[in-house]
């Protein structure tokens, strides 16, 4: 039988932190034949990779498309980079579950960038439902998918602020239970957004508890990134700990400058949760600049009962004025425990269905306005009703690169939108939308030398499959998914920037997907060959 694709003449790096070295690729539909230098045999198509690396599909750790599959089932912003598995269901946010009656409260907190509410149809309740609806699309890439407790609390409880009862927390253990039994592979918490941000400790505790016996992972973009950092990584790893459950602590950063030093000592935690025994591992995204939701710089209070209640305060002045009396520093940065303080002239307006606004800071608004930009901010978000997104640059430069050297640290994008096509596109998203993996390839392992290529490529294959459990990805391997990626290592670079985000990157000719050539020659085929991956039981 001939296999159906051979790649020959490349430099295989296989996925798991081992030396390059010189071999061919045989693959026999969706499962790899044979690795081996000079093999043999006939196949229905060749691939010369003289002079390229070839690579496991990678996989982006964590991910936000989930939010724009329906809307962009190619992924080709994401395919392009050489990604062939996101891990979604991300900082609390997933569109499912949801209880009858709260489609709207759903599609305003899980839809709210760019208008994005209009590709979540909400046609289901369960998460077997949801996963089942997002099978049907046929996306490019394979998904794993978390369920966000944000989502869970809403289903459970609606959008309140209050701790959870022993009610609530029995039916959000339900409805996660539920979720894993249909594919999910844990919970994922986003404390600095609501309502995930109204939960206590204890709750995260008994949700860890209540999935260890499925074998579950916590996820969390932790409680505060500034000046609560080392308790809010404590917290994430006492969760792991007393739940019994792997702990992953979302795109590790330390923001504000005056928190820049405290990076060291986040890292040391890391490494001393795991010397305890605590199954804690990271992520972070090669950048200095993070993004969200706009409406996202509200304190949690503001946000109770959902969009529409957070509406409703920005339009009152007493509620208006409580905000910047909370949030304001100096008049000019702006201070909230997930941001940290962040001049006006470091926010950037990203997505908006006002494009004169897109690529500039609220600095910048305020003056052609003539409008204060505490007042700005307010009165976009009214104006917008919430639906814009923005870029913040709070990180140093320096701690970027160490976090991406840290061994226990894998690579995730954190990026929200997708994109297809070479037509104008809307928006000045982050660019690690598009460059995200070529820019760890390229700047930080071949320019910078910070780390080997070897280990680049582990941070976003092997090692990302190990913290899933997936026995059959993340390493080329004879026998295991035909997931492949082939860049070559002198010219692979991200294109994207911050002023020219819609770029793809260089050096990136060939994506496989379970044995389906993705990208082609550089060009995006017409395959769309991603599966859902289900938990591993």
């Amino acid at each position: 039988m001939a296999w159906t694709l051979l790649i020959k003449n490349g430099s295989v790096i296989d996925g798991t932190g081992a030396a390059a070295r010189p071999a061919d690729v045989a693959l026999d539909g969706d499962r790899i034949a044979a690795v081996g230098p000079g093999l043999r045999g006939e196949a229905a198509r060749t691939l010369d990779a003289a002079g390229h690396v070839v690579a496991p599909g990678f996989i982006d750790a964590h991910s936000h498309s989930d939010l724009f599959y329906f809307a962009c089932p190619s992924a080709e912003s994401k395919v392009r980079q050489g990604v062939t598995t996101e891990v979604v269901g991300m900082c609390s946010f997933s569109q499912a579950p949801v209880r009858p009656g709260e489609e709207q409260t759903v599609r305003g907190w899980a839809g709210g960038i760019v208008g994005s509410d209009i590709y979540l149809d909400l046609r289901w309740q369960t998460f077997g439902q949801y996963l089942d609806a997002l099978a049907s699309v046929r996306p490019a890439v394979n998904i794993a998918h978390l369920a966000g407790h944000g989502a869970l609390r809403i289903a459970a409880m609606g959008f309140e602020n209050r701790p959870a009862g022993a009610d609530d927390i029995k039916e959000m253990d339900r409805l996660l239970g539920e979720a894993m039994d249909a594919g999910a592979f844990g919970f994922s918490t986003g404390l600095v957004y609501a309502p995930s941000a109204y939960a206590n400790t204890e709750e995260l505790i008994a949700l860890a508890k209540a999935m260890r016996a499925r074998n579950g992972l916590y996820f969390s973009h932790i409680r505060g990134e500034s000046s609560m950092l080392l308790d809010s990584i404590a917290e994430a790893i006492r969760i792991g700990e007393e739940g019994g459950v792997g702990v992953q602590v979302s795109h590790v950063k330390a923001s504000g400058k005056e928190n820049w030093p405290k990076i060291d000592a986040a890292l040391r935690m890391i490494e001393d949760g795991k010397a305890r025994g605590v199954d804690v591992l990271g992520d972070v995204y090669p950048y200095n600049a993070g993004s969200t939701k706009l409406d996202n710089l509200m304190p949690a209070w503001a946000q109770a009962g959902g969009i529409d209640k957070l509406l409703e305060r920005l339009a009152d002045r007493a509620a208006r004025r409580k905000i910047a009396e909370e949030c304001l520093i100096d008049g000019e940065r702006w201070g909230t425990v997930s941001q940290g303080g962040i001049g006006f002239d470091q926010i950037f307006i990203s997505m908006c269905k006002r494009r004169e606004l897109e690529g500039l800071n609220l600095a910048q608004i305020a003056r052609q306005s003539g409008i204060a930009p505490v007042d700005t901010l307010f009165n976009l978000l009214l104006e917008q009703k919430c639906t814009v997104g923005m870029v913040s640059f709070s990180q140093s430069i320096e701690n970027v690169a160490k976090v991406i050297a840290h061994p226990s640290l894998m690579i995730g994008s954190d990026s929200i939108p997708l994109f297809e096509g070479d037509a104008d596109k809307p928006g000045k998203p982050h660019p690690r939308t598009y460059g995200t993996f070529p820019r760890v390839l390229g700047e930080y392992a071949r320019d910078r030398g910070l780390i080997s290529m070897e280990t680049a490529v582990h941070k976003m294959t092997g090692m990302a499959a190990q913290r899933l459990r997936l026995k059959d990805r993340g390493v080329l391997r004879e026998g295991l998914a035909a997931d492949v990626t082939i860049f070559d290592p002198t010219t692979v670079k991200d294109e994207a920037t911050f002023p020219d985000p819609h770029r793809y990157p260089a050096g990136i000719p060939y994506v496989i997907v379970n044995g389906a050539v993705v990208v082609d020659a550089g060009r995006m085929t017409a395959e769309r060959a991603g599966r859902i991956l289900r938990r591993p039981t």
